[in-house]
């Protein structure tokens, strides 16, 4: 008897999978997204709404530390200026003194002029034992050599108010002088040293005198001035 055996013809498997290549830069977060898992994903969307969250608590209490550290700086600065103004305050405090070379009622020109000159003399020397006095207490460096006093503010020609006999005060620029500077070939000779401003007054004798916290000219300091018993304004 003859079987007749019939048999399943072959066939080739093909799997359902696909290559898929890399995609570019700009796009590969996407495609790590869409290849992450569920719970993954989850994890990640409660970490960043967590973030969210802490920055939005932590946002004021920054400003509110920031704002903080501004105005204690602010305040630290102010402190540091007041300390300076009163220093310099301090340091341009009037001094007075009298002197006897004052010529009597009555007394000549030249007698007047001679009693000025002595005057502006004990001015001098005032000053002088002022800056010296600093320099032992190591407020100043020296050594301090002499003291000289011109007409304030200084101009050309005219005559010093201690040789204008119509007037009955003068203002001074005055230097506590702790070097000279030799003339050179086409300059002039000069002093450097401490600066003072002096308000004399030639019919009683009196003057009073200020150590100067920077150059003694008549533009004002908006914080510390020249103060006016010593020629200010």
């Amino acid at each position: 008897m003859l079987v007749l055996v019939l048999c399943a013809p072959h066939t080739r498997r093909v799997s359902s999978d696909r290559y898929e290549p890399l995609p570019g830069f700009a796009q590969l977060p996407g495609w790590l997204w869409r290849r992450t898992g569920v719970a993954v994903r989850i994890a990640v969307g409660v970490t960043l709404v967590a973030a969210i969250a802490a920055a939005a608590v932590l946002a004021p209490s920054i400003s509110h530390s920031r704002s903080e550290r501004s105005a204690r700086s602010a305040r630290i600065v102010a402190a540091q200026h007041a300390r300076m103004i009163r220093e310099l305050q301090a340091e341009q405090s009037p001094r007075s003194g009298r002197s006897r070379s004052v010529a009597p009622a009555g007394a000549s020109s030249h007698a007047r002029l001679d009693a000025r000159a002595g005057l502006m003399s004990d001015v001098s020397s005032a000053i002088l034992t002022d800056a010296r006095r600093r320099v032992a207490e190591r407020r100043l460096r020296g050594p301090i050599l002499r003291a000289t006093c011109e007409r304030f503010p200084r101009t050309v020609g005219g005559t010093p108010p201690e040789r204008d006999l119509s007037r009955t005060d003068g203002r001074y620029a005055c230097v506590a002088v702790v070097a000279d500077i030799q003339r050179s070939a086409g300059g002039e000779a000069g002093a450097i040293g401490y600066p003072y401003r002096a308000l004399v007054h030639f019919d009683s004798g009196r003057f009073a005198y200020c150590k100067i916290s920077g150059r003694p000219d008549p533009i004002p300091d908006p914080a510390v001035t020249t103060p006016r018993a010593c020629g200010g304004t």
